[in-house]
């Protein structure tokens, strides 16, 4: 039996493998009649105080959240976005998952060269040991690129 989902979080950052998670997590929302909400997460170096406003990233952030809600625009649903501040990605979109009551994470991943088990990057990898609801990673494919290189 197929699981149902009533609310649906989508980290966004302004890679490539976005597009096809906030298309996805369109997907599932419309079958499912499922809410969705992109987050993108300002991560604050220790030395700053938390609250540090830094206006290339928040207007970094501001882009990348308008183009998760294009892309869910054109797959006929409406999102709800946020930008977040905090030390670590993960901790805090965790946070804002069990918070926000959430089922299902949605997560683009780019592509990397394997080196050994599955090649994360540090948000991804904490998401995927520590959320309490299923996380799905949109991994995209191997670029000609890597391909030429014989990878």
């Amino acid at each position: 039996m197929a699981n149902k989902f009533s609310k649906i979080l989508v980290p966004v950052r302004g890679i490539a493998p976005d597009d096809r998670a906030v298309g996805l997590a369109s997907l599932i929302a419309r079958r499912n009649k499922a809410a969705v909400l992109a987050i993108c997460v300002i991560e604050v170096q220790r030395a700053l105080p938390l609250d540090a406003e830094n206006a290339a990233q928040t207007e970094h952030a501001e882009q990348v959240l308008k183009r998760a809600e294009q892309v869910a625009k054109e797959n006929g649903i409406k999102i709800e976005t946020e930008v977040l501040q905090a030390r670590a990605a993960g901790a805090a979109l965790l946070n804002e998952a069990a918070e926000r009551g959430v089922d299902l994470i949605i997560m683009g991943i780019p592509y990397r060269e394997p080196l050994v088990g599955v090649p994360l990057g540090s948000t991804a990898s904490y998401i995927l040991n520590n959320a309490r609801c299923e996380v799905w990673l949109c991994r995209e494919a191997e670029t000609a690129k890597a391909v030429e290189k014989g990878g």
